[in-house]
């Protein structure tokens, strides 16, 4: 009996036990919901979360398994079981799609707003949205950090401009990012090797507060043209919205648009996407200009998670003694360290059940 299907991408999560119980979209309420103990750390997962070569199956606790993107689980006689899922790549009509996915969400009877950043991707659903007539309507949400080589203020607000859209700014600092981070490890529940997601967090908590329920994002784009089946990223983009109550929704990875993309040759340039931004009018720079990915700069989450916790954790893991002046080494263990540190909390602080 197929007991779920993980999307080909990974943006929705499926986590069971080692050995029977249930499934569920996250560890903590798995945990909870089955009476189980978060148990022993799974030293193997940890080790590939660290080198970026992850165990697609494991996860931060060693009897806790997750569905790999694109597979289904399984419930037997003889206990769970994983098969592939056939991935149905069909050539369609790429602005219909999207346009479809869009109304969907404007017909959900939530409030919904647009995550506009200053790439491609958000503007070309703004773009659309435009097309639709309700880009005044639908406002655009811009995260404003000020952070140097990070924050895409300007670049977010021309493309909002030539658009007509409607715009909230959300001003946060870095120390925002810092104080988020263990909200949002304990969101993704798994080790971040840079505090970019956090951002995710930052603007669904200014969405919510203002009421929106639905936020669409330009998220998944990059990962289905470059057929990059990690999820590494879409997973927390989703978890990090549902842990302020607001559903993402990524047009993007919409199956039907996702059948259409699947159907091209794999294009980390994201061509289709270029000549679609081409037709409905978006500047020069997105159409023609080169992508530039983003990372958040380095911070100091040293009043988080003290050095000398990092390196008792890593000689009780027996993993190398960490090279903290590295900033991705030092987010990964931050929040490996947080995670951990938050599993155990979340389990112990409420009475478990019989596992059925």
């Amino acid at each position: 009996m197929i007991v779920a299907t993980r999307d080909e991408f990974g943006f929705r999560r499926i986590f069971h036990p080692a050995q029977g119980g249930i499934a569920s979209d996250g560890i903590q309420r798995l945990l909870r919901e089955a009476g189980l103990p978060a148990g022993a750390p799974d030293v193997a997962a940890i080790r590939g979360y660290l080198s970026g070569e992850r165990l697609a199956d494991r996860t931060v606790l060693r009897d806790i398994r997750a569905v790999p993107p694109g597979h289904s689980l399984l419930l037997t006689p003889q206990g769970w079981s994983l098969r592939a899922a056939p991935n149905v790549a069909e050539r369609g009509e790429l602005e219909d799609a999207l346009r479809a996915s869009l109304q969907r969400a404007l017909d959900s009877g939530k409030r919904v707003a647009l995550a506009l950043s200053g790439g491609l991707d958000s503007a070309l659903l703004l773009a659309l949205l435009r097309e639709l007539g309700v880009q005044r309507s639908i406002p655009s949400y811009i995260l404003v950090s000020d952070l140097p080589d990070y924050c895409e203020r300007d670049t977010a607000l021309d493309i909002a401009d030539r658009l007509g859209a409607r715009v909230k700014l959300v001003r946060v600092r870095g120390e925002d990012f810092v104080s988020a981070l263990p909200d949002a490890t304990r969101s993704v529940e798994e080790p971040m090797f840079n505090l970019h997601p956090v951002a995710k967090l930052l603007l669904a908590r200014a969405m919510a507060a203002d009421g929106i329920g639905v936020a669409i994002t330009g998220d998944g784009a990059d990962q289905v043209m470059r057929r990059d089946r990690s999820a590494n990223y879409l997973p927390l983009c989703n978890a990090l919205f549902a842990a302020a109550s607001v559903t993402l929704h990524a047009p993007f990875l919409d199956a039907a648009v996702v059948r259409h993309l699947t159907s091209l040759p794999p294009d980390p340039d994201k061509q289709c996407l270029r000549d679609l931004g081409a037709r409905l009018g978006l500047p020069d720079r997105l159409v023609r200009g080169p992508k530039r990915g983003r990372l958040a700069p380095a911070m100091d989450l040293r009043p988080l998670v003290a050095d000398e916790r990092i390196y008792g954790l890593s000689a009780a893991l027996g993993l190398p003694r960490p090279d903290l002046q590295a900033d991705t080494e030092r987010v990964l263990w931050t929040t490996l360290t947080l995670l951990l540190d938050a599993l155990q909390a979340d389990v112990s602080s409420t009475s478990p059940r019989p596992a059925p």
